[in-house]
Formats: structure tokens, sequence, C-alpha cells
């Protein structure tokens, strides 16, 4: 199926990432094991070829919690072609026009009409007018799966199917821009919230993916436009919530059910059923996070992080820890101690 808007309209403004430190790719796929841009290493997951090897490319990006941001253009007329798509992608139109086939669409990417990819694809090809420069904006299919958890009511542990093509001059596609703007303006600005307190910056993230999936369709939306979430999910939420605001606490079961105001069992069973985890299994989650992002910020030493979010434990902390981002502790310090010098 192809999909094309004609309708010139929105953009998003490059000069929003200028802050950033640029990164000099070369060819873009040469080079990218080792590159510690981390829009660039984000990308190395995908494996990709391009067309002409000679092909300078441009690339500033910023990692940030749940999501990273990289302005990308080449200097030429480019074909790429990539392995699995792992994340969800969508490519922002700045200026030119990139025609993405992926999962059946072809989808042309040009001023008022971006593409998303979602994280089952086998493949993606592109091909990029030589004016061509995009915003792409790589999303953790957990962060998805979470926010569209929050919203129904109940747990999602599969791939949203969101359409290839969004349409940026329908409303819902206007909106979600004014949120990317937000997101943007705040980065740029060294005083906005958004570079002061990391807990606003994050709130701006989940928003940019709850406007996603309320902006364009997928196999979810009818649940999404219902928006009315059972009562079982309220005693849930109100322990979510405590945990996404305290979870340095040294919270018991017991403390959790009394907040919510249900028996443990009762609690136990909700969040099975809702999250797809125990209470104090997702609270492990919650604390994984905070370290990860604590020491890709360089915000202290590990056995620091890992005290100051609730890990007692050094060992248990550094198999928790591995298991979940499939290195150790110390190398994630490292990785983010050379993307800040």
């Amino acid at each position: 199926m192809k999909i094309h808007h004609p309708s010139p309209c929105r953009t998003v403004n490059p000069n929003a990432l200028k802050p950033f430190e640029p990164s000099a790719a070369g060819a873009l796929h040469e080079d990218r094991e080792g590159a510690e841009d981390p829009f660039a290493r984000r990308m190395a997951e995908m494996p990709t070829t391009v067309q002409d090897v000679s092909i300078p490319a441009a690339l500033r990006s910023v990692e940030l919690t749940h999501m990273a941001l990289g302005v990308i253009r080449f200097d030429a007329e480019t074909h790429l072609v990539s392995g699995p798509v792992r994340g969800y992608h969508i490519a922002v139109p700045i200026r030119g026009e990139i025609v993405c086939r992926y999962g059946g669409d072809e989808v042309t990417v040009k001023p008022g009409f971006a593409a998303v990819a979602a994280p089952d694809l086998p493949s993606l090809v592109a091909s990029w007018s030589g004016d061509a420069e995009i915003l792409g904006i790589k999303i953790r299919p957990d962060v998805v799966e979470d926010e569209l958890s929050a919203m129904i009511g109940r747990t999602v542990r599969s791939v949203v199917r969101l359409s290839g093509g969004f349409d940026l001059t329908e409303p819902g596609g206007r909106s979600w821009m004014s949120v990317l703007e937000l997101l943007l303006a705040d980065l740029a600005d060294p005083n906005g919230l958004a570079r002061v307190y990391k807990s606003h910056r994050e709130q701006l993230e989940r928003l940019l993916v709850t406007s996603l999936l309320r902006a364009q369709r997928h196999d979810f939306s009818a649940d999404v436009r219902a928006e009315a979430a059972p009562r079982r999910w309220r005693a849930v939420k109100r322990v979510l919530d405590a945990i996404e605001e305290y979870p340095e606490r040294p919270w018991s079961l017991n403390e959790f059910a009394e907040l919510a105001g249900v028996s443990g069992r009762r609690l136990q069973q909700g969040f099975h059923a809702q999250i797809g985890v125990p209470p104090m299994r997702y609270l492990q989650r919650v604390r994984l996070e905070r370290v990860h992002r604590d020491l890709l910020d360089g915000a202290g030493q590990v056995s620091e992080l890992s005290l100051r979010w609730g890990f007692t434990h050094s060992g248990r902390f550094a198999g928790a820890y591995r298991a979940r981002y499939g290195e150790a502790p110390s190398e994630t310090l490292r990785r983010g101690q050379s993307v800040l010098s």
C-alpha cells in the first residue's frame, strides 16, 4: 500500500538540536560499532547497508531516558537497507523527501507527513533525496507498552502495530508535533525545565509517547479511545505512582497493599493481570532504570548509585542489572563518561 501526503505543512526546526554535540559520522554505516554518539549506537543495532560508501552524513543527537533523538542528513541521493527494526522509529521531516518501504507499506516522508516503524518489521528500505534531512526518534518498546497499558487498563506485552504513515496536518498529528516542539525547545534551553529537572524531561518524553498512541492509528486504538480503565486498575495504579515517585524507599508488599486498600494477595493478582509481574519485581525494574539513567549521566559511582536507589546487596544488584541491560553497571558508566567528555 502506498501512503503519500502532498500537503506542505509542519516540519521540525533543525536548530532545536544545535546545542547537542554534533558528530561527523562519515559514511553512516561505517564505524558504527565504535561510534560514541548515542543515536549512532542505537542505529548500530540495525545492520544497515548504504549504496554509495563515499556519501558523507551528518548526525547530531541526544539520548534521553526513554528515547533517542537524532537529526540526520546525507549530502547526496542515498539508498539504505536495514535489517530487523528494533524499537519504535519515527522519521519526522525537516526538508527534502525520503521514501520508506517496510511491512508492505510505502511512505513518503516530506513536510507534513512522517513515517512510523514498529519493532517487528523484518527490514526497512529508505531512499533519500539529496537534500533530505529528518529528525529520527527511537522509542524503547517497553515504554510504549507501559504507557499503553496504563491508558487502557490492562497489560500489553506485544508489539503495537502503528500505521506506517503519520499525517502531521491532521488535528492529532498537529497536537503530537506541539508536544515534540515543546520537548525540543526545553532541551535546547540550558535553563529549561527539561535540562534542570530529569523528572520533568521524562514526563515530556512519556507525553510524546501517549500523544503518539492517541494521534496515530494502531491495533489498540479502540481501547485508547474508550479511556475507561476498570476499577481493579485503580489499586494497581496507586502502587505504580508510589513506586515512580519513591522507588528508593524500602517498600514491602504489606505496605503496598495498605496503600492500595486491598489485600496483598489481591494486589499480587492485580499486578500479574495488569502489569505482568508482581509489585516487588516492578519495583526492581524501576530502580534499575533509575540507576541506568544516572550511570549514563555520570551522576556517581556504581556502588553509590545502587544504594541511592534502594539496592542493598551489590551482588544481586549486579546480576539483575546485567540481566536487564546486557552489560555490567561499570560498562554503562564508562559509556556515559565517554559521551559526556
